[in-house]
């Protein structure tokens, strides 16, 4: 059998290409934080034991550009050949080995030049003992060579001095070096006056030590969104470590600072996120279960979800179990924006029904009000899955559904029957007597609560209502439409309160009213519904009068005095009663009072 010739073995290996060094300036942002950052560490490398930044305005016709310089007091460059030798850093052993220094750092001003200034603590014979360098792009990019000059202007005695033009304005490197010198390990002044730092892990209830790292465990009562979570140095990065919420809204989360851990992993030269590998998964599993064992002794002990509480155990750490204790059930309103809800916590009993009823507001609103009427109220319980696993919650029945029925006529209808019955004759058929205008009224209306026990039986219990939503999607009040039970004792505030909670959305478009005048004329809106429904045409007209007196003119109106107005036609009285105080019903008037009343005409 024909066999082909094998192809010649070939080897091939890593280079680096020419080209590489054009893009060398565009490894780094260019930005001044970023200059910040990579000379301050290198300055640290260096041993140094503070960095000055100084920044002074260049006079005209420079005057949008600033002059930086950066200075040390570190052991200097010896050869200042390693500032363009990329990836050669010449960093200690110690320091190669922990940090994993790139030598790149001087990239983060390769596209705005720079003047290097150094006096080194130990001479090469072959450089002056102190010396500078002039560089612009094309030296970073190897399309020119520079000259290295002696300079007695070096820092002593001994360091570095990096300086550079900077378009940014004198303000935006002072808050660039604010920021950075934020968690520094080395001082930083500017401009002479030291800046501020601050202890990363400040605030910490626990610290652990943990291959190299230092994890701290802290308590925020809001969510953490995108916060550096480690300190590499001074530099902070969000590695997105693990976070875990109670049940009472307390965050518990972890920070991480750097000490000695060369398993860690950030991606160079920038070093602005972490490389993802095993042992950065293996760090937050660690951070995760440090915020448990801070959580283990808490006091009082925090209400933690079920899966946290087996998380733990499998870990060997017992987290408390949370109390029997629920928020009581409160129906959901179209203003997903109203926290006036009570949100306290209840001890639940053998009675306890938990909500799992899920509906928009205009259905569960008027349910709430029917359940309140039939006692039944402070037995409901708002859901809260996080709990399920639990033996004490999983013990508790289920309310599953609620289904309306309204009798009208001698006729029922029920459930999604009475929904698409209530369309069909809005669009004009009404063969059947259905009826639902504003003085129309049902012969009975029943709420029919379906409920499942812990052991899977399934029951339905019927309470009576009062007033049931026929339109319950969300919509516009327009869309609403009670009908009401014929023996409801409903009043117009109690009905027009439940038109609010269940159809009131603000807008937040940037063409619409404030929410107070929103929220002025829904309340309008909705007692002049109302009032349709279950006034009296006069007293419908004696409130929409008043509504108006109340919001047009009565700021108008004098305190302590009284005011008759007189409707007849065309014509308009005024009556102000006595000044100094309201005259009582004998017709006496206190001391001071204006014993005569002023009267104004208006045709």
């Amino acid at each position: 059998m024909d066999r082909s010739p094998s192809p010649a073995e070939t080897s091939i290996r890593a280079r680096m290409h020419a080209g590489a060094l054009d893009r060398m300036p565009m490894f780094f942002d260019a930005s001044a934080s970023t200059a910040f950052v990579e000379l301050i560490a290198n300055a640290r490398r260096a041993s140094a034991t503070r960095v000055d930044i100084a920044v002074q305005p260049t006079p005209p016709p420079l005057k949008f550009r600033c002059h930086v310089s950066v200075r040390d007091d570190g052991h200097g460059i010896a050869d200042p050949a390693v500032l363009l030798s990329f990836g050669e850093s010449k960093w200690s052993g110690n320091v190669a080995r922990t940090e994993n220094a790139a030598g790149m750092g001087l990239l983060c001003v390769a596209k705005r030049g720079c003047a290097v200034f150094s006096r080194p603590r130990i001479r090469a014979a072959e450089y002056p003992s102190a010396w500078r360098v002039a560089l612009e792009p094309e030296h970073f990019t190897g399309k020119a060579t520079a000259t290295v000059f002696p300079d007695d202007t070096a820092p002593e005695p001994n360091g570095t001095c990096v300086t550079f033009e900077a378009g940014e304005s004198l303000e935006a490197l002072q808050a660039a070096a604010r920021a950075v010198a934020r968690f520094s390990p080395l001082p930083v002044t500017f401009n002479g006056e030291p800046l501020k730092r601050e202890n990363f892990l400040e605030g910490a209830l626990r610290i652990e030590q943990w291959r190299g790292l230092t994890l701290a465990v802290l308590r925020s009562r809001r969510p953490l969104y995108n916060e550096p979570d480690l300190n590499f140095h001074g530099l902070t990065v969000n590695v997105r470590l693990p976070h875990v919420q109670s049940l009472d809204g307390d965050t518990w989360t972890v920070r991480a600072e750097v000490g000695d851990c060369p398993e860690l992993e950030l991606v160079l030269p920038a070093r602005k996120e972490a490389v993802e590998n095993s042992f950065l998964e293996r760090l937050r599993e660690e951070a995760r279960l440090a915020i448990y064992r801070a959580l283990a002794p808490a006091d009082p002990p925090p209400r933690m979800a079920f899966e946290d509480h087996e998380r733990a155990a499998s870990a060997g750490i017992e987290l408390p179990v949370p109390p029997a204790e629920l928020r009581p059930w409160e129906p959901a309103t179209a203003d997903v924006d109203d926290w006036s809800r009570d949100a306290g916590l209840v001890p639940v009993g053998p009675d306890t029904l938990v909500v799992e009823y899920d509906a928009d507001p205009p259905e569960t609103q008027p349910f709430h009000r029917a359940a309140t009427r039939a006692k039944l109220a402070p037995m409901l319980f708002e859901a809260d899955r996080r709990l399920a696993g639990y033996d004490w919650y999983d013990n508790l029945a289920r309310v599953t559904d609620v289904t309306a029925r309204i009798d009208i006529g001698g006729i029922t209808y029920s459930g999604q029957a009475l929904h698409r019955r209530f369309k069909a004759a809005r669009n004009g058929d009404n063969g059947d007597g259905f009826k639902f205008g504003p003085r129309d009224r049902a012969d009975r209306i029943a709420m029919t609560v379906h409920i499942r026990r812990p052991d899977g039986t399934k029951e339905s219990t019927r309470y009576l209502a009062d007033v049931v939503f026929l339109d319950t999607g969300y919509g516009w009040l327009t869309d609403a439409s009670p009908m009401i039970a014929a023996d409801s004792d409903l009043d117009a505030g109690q009905l027009a309160d439940l038109l609010r909670r269940a159809y009131f959305c603000p807008s937040d478009d940037a063409d619409a009213d404030s929410y107070a005048t929103q929220s002025d004329q829904f309340n309008d809106a909705a007692l002049h519904m109302a009032l349709r429904h279950v006034a009296s045409a006069d007293e419908a007209t004696r409130t929409a009068i008043t509504q108006a007196l109340w919001r047009e003119i009565h700021w108008l109106l004098p305190k302590n005095r009284t005011v008759d107005i007189a409707v007849n036609g065309d014509r308009i009285d005024v009556t102000l009663g006595p000044a100094g105080g309201i005259c009582p019903a004998d017709g006496t008037c206190p001391a001071g009072a204006a014993p005569v009343a002023e009267s104004g005409t208006t045709a």
